[in-house]
Parts: structure tokens; sequence; C-alpha cells
């Protein structure tokens, strides 16, 4: 073999090193060898490039400099968690910007502590905007000035997770020599997605927004439209304006609402204030449209109230722990789902018969399939968790509807002495509600749902959290090939995957989380 051919073959091989070596690695390689040089930065940059400390913006701008602009094509990711950075610093990265955005290709961009980093420099935000190949963008703490880059950016967005900074309340403004709160309007505009992102309302198909703040002037409707928008989440929201959602996002298929407590907080305590924001609502959407139907909404009972929806919505899910039996109707009489999941309700709800009331009527006869999440020792000490008097109400309650699809998972955190600690039996004292539970029979418990609820083809049961019990589920009745797509194979499919649980993020608000 030639001397040429064996050095060939040698770089071939560190070539494959590199691939499989980490960056300290790749780094040391690269001083190795001419060849190595040029080909470690499509390594190094596969992964993205993540800037946490200040100090790493100079480095990253000397790095990306090197050949260039060979290397600019290999940087797809970029996170950047500096916050503020020194006048200088900002300087180098503006002009770095400018004078490269024909060679940038970033796809991803994340910037966490938004509002701080790009108040580093007045020019900052509008460099970043001259990015043209962001696709997926994610940012936290976004007040007047990040909201600039999102207002001028070029970028065509298919994904968007955005988290304003909280807007304040009447007494914070007043008090406050922040810029942020001297102009109203403007203050509105830095946490309206609808307005920030309207370079993308071609291409934005998934939109998460956390302090998301729509409200305008009622006589004023929103010229922008996001028709590719199938899936929409509003986190610590502010009270619903359903139809600005609806003109905006037309052809929404799934709405996630969580309204923040201190949104709800200004309608008090009286009743009357949620049924006139709810009226509301569905007064505007009767005069301006709505969505003819959405496959699934997500929310409190209290969100879904407030929504005031008066389409059809396939799937509804709703948080626990609040229920109400009005409100429950109200919402079934506008909406009538085919499904609907109760997700995390605490076993308080069986008793006194509001289980059974909630299940009775007409309004409950589109309904398809039924799952339900309880949790036991949440609201109630485990010593006075009745297990057998809990699971009887929700065998009586179901018992008076037509459902043939039916899904249970008994959630056993709050009863735990150590919360997540699993113990071989013998080795820890069980509650009389963990004990039960232990012994429970799912075949047993299956039949008896069977035989209440004629109607029933398929019943899923599923367990987690115990002390000393695995999480597991069983799957009973008929042999029903059910369509990918139907919602009587929605409990076949959480309770498949029950064994890698993760506790949801609005159960975190439940006395034992």
């Amino acid at each position: 073999m030639s001397s040429a051919a064996g050095a060939h073959l040698n770089v071939d091989v560190l070539l494959d090193v590199l691939a499989l070596s980490d960056n300290p690695t790749i780094c040391r390689l690269m001083q190795s060898s001419r060849e190595l040089y040029h080909e470690g930065p499509k390594f190094l940059l596969r992964r993205g490039v993540r800037l946490k400390k200040v100090s790493s913006v100079s480095s990253f701008v000397a790095f990306m400099k090197a050949e260039h602009p060979y290397r600019f094509q290999f940087l797809k990711r970029l996170h950047i968690s500096t916050g503020c950075l020194p006048p200088s610093d900002a300087r180098m990265l503006e002009r770095f910007l400018l004078e490269n955005e024909s060679h940038f290709d970033i796809r991803r961009l994340t910037v966490d502590h938004a509002e701080e980093f790009f108040d580093s420099s007045p020019g900052l935000s509008g460099a970043f905007a001259t990015l043209h190949t962001i696709t997926d963008l994610t940012m936290s703490e976004i007040g007047r000035r990040a909201s600039l880059f999102l207002e001028r950016s070029r970028s065509k967005l298919i994904s968007a997770n955005l988290s304003m900074v909280m807007r304040p309340l009447p007494a914070d403004s007043e008090d406050s020599d922040d810029d942020d709160y001297d102009d109203d309007a403007f203050d509105a505009t830095i946490r309206n997605p609808i307005l920030q992102l309207h370079n993308s309302q071609d291409t934005l198909r998934k939109l998460s927004v956390e302090w998301a703040d729509t409200d305008c002037d009622l006589d004023v409707l929103y010229k922008e439209r996001y028709p590719n928008v199938k899936t929409l989440t509003l986190s610590s929201n502010e009270l619903p304006y359903t139809m600005h959602y609806a003109r905006a996002y037309p052809n929404l298929s799934e709405l996630t609402l969580d309204v923040a407590t201190r949104e709800l907080a200004e309608l008090g305590t009286d009743i009357d204030s949620f049924v006139e924001h709810r009226y509301v609502n569905k007064l505007e959407q009767m005069q301006h449209g709505t969505w003819e139907r959405l496959k699934a909404v997500h929310g409190t009972l209290i969100d879904h109230f407030l929504l005031g929806l008066l389409c059809e919505v396939e799937q509804i899910h709703i948080n626990g722990n609040f229920m109400d039996k009005r409100m429950f109707r109200s919402v079934l009489s506008t909406t009538r789902p085919k499904y609907v999941n109760f997700q995390g309700f605490d076993v308080d709800l069986f008793f006194d018969g509001e289980f059974r009331r909630l299940m009775r009527g007409p309004l409950l006869a589109p309904v398809r399939c039924f799952e339900i999440m309880i949790f036991f020792g949440g609201m109630l000490q485990p010593e006075a968790v009745d297990v057998p008097k809990a699971l009887d109400a929700l065998i009586q309650g179901i018992s008076q509807t037509s459902i043939t699809s039916f899904g249970v998972t008994l959630c056993c955190f709050g009863l735990q002495a150590e919360l997540g600690k699993r113990k071989p039996k013998g080795q820890v004292n069980l509650c009389p509600a963990e004990q039960y539970l232990q012994e429970l029979n799912f075949d047993e418990l299956a039949v008896r749902i069977r035989e209440a609820v004629p109607t029933l083809k398929t019943v899923t049961i599923s367990l987690i959290g115990h002390s000393t019990r695995e999480n597991g589920f069983g799957v009973y009745g008929d042999d029903v090939d059910y369509h990918p797509d139907a919602v009587e194979s929605l409990p076949l499919w959480h309770a498949a995957t029950i064994t890698h649980f993760k506790i949801p993020p609005f159960l975190n608000k439940l006395p034992f989380f």
C-alpha cells in the first residue's frame, strides 16, 4: 500500500473516530492535522451550540470566523442563556450577525432571559431579526426589547414556545419606573403573539405561550391569520378571549388553556362574574364566528366554562380538582363531546352523591368514552380515604350512561408515607386504603363495571404510585379493532403507557406534590 493511500486511510479512520467522540476529544484531534481541523467543526456543531457564560460569546464568534464562511453551514441550533452581556460583547455579537446574515442557517433558536439579553445593546434585537432560517423558536422572559425581535424577525417559524414577562397588576404599574409600563398600547403588544409573529402567518403550525395578553378594544378585530396552526397552548393565561383565538387560528385542532390564578381573582367569588365572562365570549363568537369543530380542549372546568365554546369538541379533558355540576353541564351543552376525561380528581368527588348527579341526564348521551384519573389522599388524609365506597360511587355514576369504552387510573401517590419510594411488602406500614389497593383484583373490578354498564365493550384499569405494588394495567372486554383515531381507543393507549407515567404540571398544585 502506498504511503498516500495509507494516509488517506488513516484520515478516514480518524473521521470515524471524530463521529464517535465527545467535544473535548474532537478539539484535540483537530489540532493534530489540517484535514481534521477542517472536518472537526461539522462534528462539534452537530448538536448545536449553547452559550452559557458571557466569556463564551467571544470564543463562539472567533470559532465561527475561522475558515470563513465554511463553518456556518453546520450550525443548525443555537441556545443562548448568558443573560445581559457587557456592551463590548453585545456590540461584537451584533456586528458579527449583521456581517454574516447571509451565511447563517440556524433552524432552532433558544434564548433564555431574553429581555436581559436583548437589552444588552439597542441594536441586538434587530441584528437577530435578520436571521431568516429559524423554524423552531423558544424564548423566555419576553418584554419590550425581546418583542422587537419577534415583530421584526425575517424568519418563517413552524413552532414557537414563548414565555412573556408577567403582566403587571394595576398597582404594580402605578408604582413602577420601568419603561415597559409607560405605554399601555405597547404594553399589550409585547405579550400578544397574534401581533408578534405576523411574519409567520403562513408557516406557523404549533404555538405555546405563557402569560399571553390578546386583550384589546372590543371594536378591533385582528387581521392576522395563522391558518396552519393546529396546536395552541396558553398557560398562565389572561381571562380567555375566545373570539380572538378563533379568528387568529381558524383551523385549530387542539387547544390547551390554563388561566392564571391571579387573573381568575379579578372575577372575584361571585358566580355571576364567571357567567358574564362566558356570556360575552359566546356573544362575540355568534357575532364574529368561531371554529366549526375542535378535536380536543384541555383545561380546568373553569377554563372550559369561561371559554364558552359554541362548536363541537370531540374530546373534553378536564383537569382537577374543581368540579361544579352547573358549569359541567353548561360545557357539555355547547360542546357535545364524544369523549370526556376527568384528569386528576380527588376521591372526595365520590362522596355525598356528587358524582352520581354529575353523570345523570341527557347531556352525556353523545359521550361514547369516559376516562378518569382518581387521586387517593390528596384533599383527604390517607386514613380518611374509603376506597371501596369511592369505587362503588364510581360504578354507580357511570351506570347511568351508555358509554362503550371506559378507563380508570387509580393514583396512589397521596397515600405514600414517602412519595416515590416503593418498598417491598412487609417493610412499610400501609394505611387501610393502600392495603385495599394492594390486594385489589382488576379482573373482579372489571366484571363489576361491565355488569353495571351493559353498553361497555372495553374497560381499562390502571394503578400507579403505590408503595409496594408495581405500576400496572389491565384491559378487559370485547376484542374490538378500533380505528386509531376513534375516541374509544384512547383509554387503551393511555393504559399501555401508564408505566411511564409522569406527573403533569397542573397536578403539582395538589397538596401532596
